[in-house]
């Protein structure tokens, strides 16, 4: 009988494999000493208390929901035609950029991005991104 295979796992690895070839990964202990000055000063800053609260006239939608998300993707998609995808990666790796904490998915998510944007020049995409960051 033969074993089924699991194409996201492969892919995962796979990237996985390829991003380590290209750019060596920064050590845990580094990282940890340059976060300890950032967490010093926030705990230095002091807040001043709210005293008044301005109240404005015109509602304010509290959540983007994803129903009206994927409705102005659509939209966008419609607009832009063919130049849609390239628009849509550069969007997904900007709004994981945007993310406060990075996680392991984050970066499996921006390789795949740069991937499927860069075609056959994937691999120096890829490499370039990861330099600059």
């Amino acid at each position: 009988m033969s074993k089924k295979k699991n194409t996201l796992k492969d892919l995962d690895e796979f990237l996985k494999q390829q991003a380590a070839t290209l750019v060596q990964p920064v050590s845990l202990g580094d990282q940890i000493e340059a976060q300890e000055p950032e967490n010093s000063k926030a705990k230095e800053s002091v807040v001043e208390p709210v005293t008044s609260v301005a109240i404005s006239p015109e509602p304010v939608e509290a959540e983007i929901g994803s129903e009206k998300l994927l409705r102005d993707l659509r939209t966008f998609g419609t607009q832009e035609g063919s130049a849609f995808r390239k628009k849509f990666y550069d969007l997904i790796i900007q709004s994981i950029e945007a993310q406060s904490q990075s996680l392991p998915e984050d970066k499996m998510l921006i390789n795949t991005a740069l991937y499927l944007k860069s075609g056959d020049s994937w691999k120096e995409a890829i490499r370039n991104y990861w330099k600059n960051k």
